[in-house]
């Protein structure tokens, strides 16, 4: 791998980055890969889902064990270059996942904040809210 960053000056390269990155995020959780979701988050990474609001330690110790995502998809991805080496990726999401006995099925709205981090972005913040039925 190169030590130089992607040029992200064209969005379009940026949106297949960070759509990348969402796909490994999602692919480590149905994978049950700790160390693969580790390596995507930032160090500072934190996340606010339909249960609170979580550290990096929090979801990969506490959260990690007790969710298990049976499926994610992503559609309507949107992104939005924040800043020199920062990046907002949002989406709607269809997600079926189960924590401990709760099983959570449904659409979701997913905001991911993203941080070049020497060559790679990493997620800095993670949120996912609950979509209401229309």
């Amino acid at each position: 791998m190169s030590d130089i960053p992607p040029d992200v000056s064209n969005n379009e390269q940026l949106s297949k980055i960070l759509l990348a990155r969402e796909h490994a995020r999602a692919d480590a959780w149905f994978r049950r890969d700790r160390r693969a979701l580790d390596a995507l988050l930032a160090s500072d990474y934190r996340e606010i889902n339909i249960f609170g609001r979580f550290s990096r330690e929090d979801v990969l110790g506490r959260i990690f064990p007790l969710l298990t995502l049976h499926a994610f998809a992503i559609e309507g991805p949107r992104v939005i270059k924040t800043g020199r080496e920062t990046a907002v990726i949002t989406y709607t999401c269809r997600q079926d996942a189960t924590f401990g006995k709760i099983r959570k099925t449904g659409t979701f709205q997913v905001s991911a904040h993203y941080t070049l981090t020497g060559n790679l972005w990493k997620i800095s913040l993670w949120e996912i809210v609950h979509e209401p039925e229309k």
